[in-house]
């Protein structure tokens, strides 16, 4: 009965040994399995979701987003060339006003120069000159 004893006394202390550790494993093992069911659930939830979706209305909404987005680009583009055409012409309104004022100011010298020589023409009375 030794043997027995022995045998039985091994196994209790080997199963003692394994025993907790296989606990813990089966514990985890089963919240595993209720977390995976709870996915399961939820990936079901969103594939009934996506199956209900007509694919049509989601074609025609990508090819609205297609042409929206040609409009964008194109208005983009001609912003960015209105903002280049009018700084151009700013630069061009200015070196307009500097030559303007330029000029403005060469006629006014030209007639200051007119005036002066006119004056210059006028005849003046001698003031040595007696009448007799």
């Amino acid at each position: 009965m030794d043997d027995c004893d022995g045998s039985r006394k091994f196994g209790e202390s080997l199963v003692g040994l394994y025993e907790p550790g296989l606990k813990s494993l089966q514990k985890q093992l089963s919240e595993l399995t209720t977390k995976q069911s709870v996915v399961l659930k939820d990936v079901e939830k969103e594939n009934l979701k996506f199956a209900s979706i007509n694919t049509n209305e989601l074609q025609a909404m990508f090819s609205m987003i297609k042409e929206y987005h040609s409009r964008v680009y194109y208005i983009k583009k001609e912003m960015i060339e209105l903002a280049d055409r009018s700084a151009k012409l700013k630069r061009r309104a200015l070196r307009l006003q500097d030559m303007k004022q330029k000029e403005a100011l060469e006629a006014a010298h030209y007639r200051e120069a007119q005036l002066k020589r006119e004056q210059d023409l006028v005849a003046k009375p001698d003031p040595n000159f007696k009448l007799p």
